[in-house]
């Protein structure tokens, strides 16, 4: 197999096959290798028909179908057929789905919970990759063996949990972050004091160490970007992106808005709910072009500026993230605020 693969790196016609060519040339060999019977339909089944359409295989076993596979010509952008192979395995219940162009293979979880691109858990690029770990990872999640008896499936969840906890770890490292600057721990203070007496031989006191970081607290906490107007836009006079002063409203204001707005949904509220509180309220200043416009993170101007506040109540206390077993269900004031 790794030979297979190897001459597949060498051959420079495979980048211009068509999807007959790709399916001949380098799926079905490569299912070969697998250990799969392409000669047995009943095995490996094509066009396999799912509500008035077609997967280009169905990976079967004792009649009941393990993968679905979908193929396309080796040039081909993959991104805009994910969501139909998953919508047909999702419905017929099948745990593996693929979705490759010969060259690229995405491997995706479609029962998993998530919009489809969350569910996509792993991609072999037979090409860039090195061909040893694309046997051994062909033969982890796609061998006829290890579908067989449920190891691929093992080594999916494996790979997908551990994507799962990476974003988690990304997600809450910045609020880990904001939690020691805001709330610092005596170890914090005793390396900065320690660190200080280095350099200039002086130590300084706890509470010296701790009305630094105190007074610097807005510098480092990571928040969104606040949302201003440019001096270069003050001097234009005309334009869709214009706001006047009068029609912005300050980052303090929205902050109280968020808290009364909690305050009348006895404390808690989601995001969304909050979001569209927030909206009525300042509904003649967000409809102007201004508040309209995308940002960088491709929401509306007004959207993301009611987010940084939220953020902003949340690291000034004002107001917390509620959770119930690991799911986030909105913005809550703290008890003694209700």
């Amino acid at each position: 197999m790794k030979t297979f693969i190897e001459n597949l790196k060498a051959n420079p016609r495979i980048s211009s096959f068509d999807e007959a060519a790709t399916k001949q040339a380098i799926i079905l060999p490569l299912l070969h290798h697998l250990g799969w019977n392409t000669y047995n339909i009943d095995e490996v089944m094509p066009e396999f028909s799912v509500e008035n359409r077609r997967v280009d295989y169905s990976l079967r076993i004792n009649n009941t179908n393990e993968v679905f596979l979908e193929v396309k010509k080796t040039g081909e952008d993959l991104e805009r057929f994910q969501e139909q192979l998953l919508d047909y395995s999702f419905r017929q219940g099948v745990e593996l789905a693929i979705l490759t162009n010969g060259k690229t293979w995405w491997f995706y979880l479609p029962t998993k919970k998530g919009d489809w691109k969350a569910r996509k858990f792993y991609t072999i690029d037979i090409i860039q990759q090195d061909s040893q770990d694309v046997v051994q990872k062909f033969v982890d999640l796609l061998s006829r063996n290890n579908i067989q008896t449920g190891k691929a499936f093992q080594h999916a969840e494996t790979i997908y949990k551990g994507k799962q906890k990476k974003k988690m770890i990304e997600e809450t490292i910045p609020e880990a972050w904001n939690k020691i600057i805001t709330d610092p721990d005596s170890l914090l203070v005793d390396l900065l004091s320690e660190t200080t007496e280095k350099f200039c031989g002086f130590k300084p006191e706890d509470n010296e160490t701790l009305r630094f970081l105190k007074t610097y607290e807005d510098r480092f906490l990571l928040l969104p970007e606040e949302e201003v107007i440019t001096v270069e836009e003050r001097k234009v006079s005309t334009g869709p992106t214009i706001v006047s002063e009068s029609d912005r409203v300050p980052r303090e204001v929205l902050i109280s808005t968020i808290i009364k707005v909690l305050q009348k949904n006895d404390g808690r509220a989601s995001k969304e709910h909050v979001e569209k509180e927030v909206y009525k309220i300042y509904r003649d200043k967000f409809d102007k072009a201004w508040y309209q416009a995308r940002v960088s993170n491709g929401v509306p101007r007004w959207q993301h500026n009611v987010a940084w506040a939220k953020e902003k109540a949340k690291h000034q206390g004002l107001i917390k993230r509620l959770k119930i077993r690991g799911v986030d269900f909105g913005n809550s004031l703290p008890v003694e605020e209700r």
